[in-house]
């Protein structure tokens, strides 16, 4: 669902852009933008106070933010490009918002950056600039609009990073997209009042026009951010902006059919140059190439049986650890001769050194309260490497934990150089036919046990995993040793590929 919500906001965007070239040939840049916005807030408010959706002033600051740089900078930057470049420029400069997108997450979110995404960012940049060349050449598109496009990107990647915090932490798209729409029409309204353009009194403008406005306002400027912030509740904001190439390629034949905006042969070479750098990163991804690679070698190759695990799990401030969250508890019970030895656990919370939003207390029941005296996660980190020994590790979806216990070897913590098994991966292959491989399901299906104060608790979830591995492996009952469990969860492509995110 949320993949197509971004497949329907970019369409809607696609249809924006080209419309609002078409508005700004009979109105105002300030009339054009104000317009939509007034219909778009309207829209958002009724749909509130239909649903009836709690309203909560004191969580409407990053909301208004948000529709203060994207739609509300970004809308007049854009139109008012629009009334100096093309739609085709306009369009194709917002394929690079992928590209901008990591280098932003990086300074803002320290996020590692993908040195093939630097290698796409190269290819489109030249690209967009071969396109340029082109569209000034054939009397198209100017150096001042191109630039002003490039302003409005910044303003909503700027957006986008604010709007992923809202979505985590807040949730309820339709208010979020209300205070949105609110904000957008404030800045709407300065430009009415400071920006000049080619005014035509409303009595004058041409039916088809006023429909046109009624189009942008009340379904292709508030439509799309909807969806975008309903996706951004299940899609970390990377994964959204790489829907951006989508509105060039959707424009440029939209420009043409309604524009009658001519597109050469040296355009399309360029935007293909453009599109080609955006996938740069997908194609040469490491989801991608590890479907490439031959098979992994020999891994762990000590026998199952008499083999000692450690099942453990994490409990986080977020969903992002290379976002900015942290550990909060980190728990973890040993699995010795094939049986839970619920006498031999660790289970510590962890100062995270920041806030716990309120929307992750809910989910585990931890308070910044509770941790305030709690130590830092290096010498929690370190006691836990040496209660686990050389014992195999064995977490659910453990490329989530592993990458906060990674990240936090920068704040001291050790390295776990233990062999990894994951409850996820293996009931991908060796339960093939089920649909659901989240805990919860696996929990249920296997006839786990447990007290209900005990789930979603680091110690409960490592309890229930515990439970859950021992079922699977009897069902692996043709792997003899670690290195053919690993093999077994190196089959879980899908699954391994979702997990490249962390």
């Amino acid at each position: 669902m949320p993949i197509l919500a971004m497949f329907m906001a970019v369409l809607l965007w696609s249809s924006s852009i080209v419309g609002s070239k078409a508005a700004v040939l009979h109105m105002a840049v300030g009339e054009v933008v104000a317009g939509r916005f007034i219909l778009a807030a309207t829209v958002m408010w009724t749909m509130v106070l239909l649903t009836r959706q709690p309203v909560h002033l004191r969580q409407a600051a990053r909301p208004l933010l948000m529709g203060m740089l994207d739609p509300g900078l970004v809308s007049i930057l854009m139109v008012w490009a629009l009334f100096h470049t093309s739609a085709v420029n306009a369009s194709v400069f917002w394929a690079l918002m992928p590209l901008i997108m990591p280098i932003a997450g990086r300074l803002v979110l320290k996020e590692a950056i993908n040195p093939v995404v630097i290698l796409g960012a190269i290819v489109a940049f030249g690209g967009a600039i071969l396109l340029v060349q082109a569209n000034r050449a054939a009397g198209e598109g100017d150096l001042f609009g191109d630039l002003l496009v490039v302003c409005g990107i910044l303003c909503a990647v700027g957006s986008s990073l604010t709007a992923r915090h809202v979505a985590k932490a807040q949730g309820r798209p339709m208010v979020t997209t209300a205070w949105q729409m609110s904000m957008a029409l404030v800045i709407g309204l300065l430009a009415l009042t400071f920006i000049e353009g080619p005014a035509a009194p409303l009595e004058q403008l041409d039916s088809n026009v006023l429909i046109l406005m009624l189009y942008l306002g009340g379904i292709a400027t508030a439509g799309p951010f909807l969806l975008l912030n309903f996706a951004l509740r299940h899609l970390p904001v990377a994964r959204t902006s790489l829907f951006s190439p989508l509105i060039g390629a959707l424009s440029v034949p939209l420009a043409a059919f309604f524009l009658g905006e001519t597109i050469q042969a040296l355009e399309i070479a360029a935007i293909a140059i453009v599109m080609l750098g955006v996938l740069a990163p997908t194609l040469l991804g490491p989801a991608v190439l590890a479907r490439l690679r031959s098979p992994p070698g020999p891994g762990d190759e000590r026998a199952l049986d008499g083999l000692e695990y450690v099942v453990f799990d994490t409990e986080t401030t977020g969903l992002e650890p290379s976002g900015g969250d942290r550990i909060v508890q980190i728990a973890g019970v040993r699995i010795v001769g094939g049986v839970v030895r619920r006498d031999l656990v660790f289970n510590e919370l962890v100062n995270p050194g920041r806030n716990i939003p309120p929307l992750s207390t809910t989910f585990h029941g931890i308070t910044d309260a509770q941790i305030a005296e709690s130590r830092g996660i290096a010498p929690v980190a370190q006691d836990f490497v040496d209660f686990c020994g050389d014992a195999v590790l064995v977490a659910h979806n453990a490329a989530f934990d592993m990458k906060f216990l990674e990240l936090a070897q920068a704040e001291g913590a050790p390295v776990f150089e233990q062999t990894v098994l994951d409850t996820l991966l293996l009931s991908a292959v060796l339960e093939k036919g089920a649909h659901d491989h989240g805990l919860d399901a696996l929990v249920e299906r296997h006839g786990v046990i447990l007290p209900e104060a005990d789930r979603h608790t680091a110690l409960g979830d490592s309890l229930a995993t515990a439970e859950v591995f021992l079922a699977l492996l009897a069902k692996a009952d043709a792997a003899k040793t670690v290195a053919d469990l690993q093999a077994i969860s190196h089959k879980a492509r899908r699954f391994r590929r979702l997990q490249k995110q962390f």
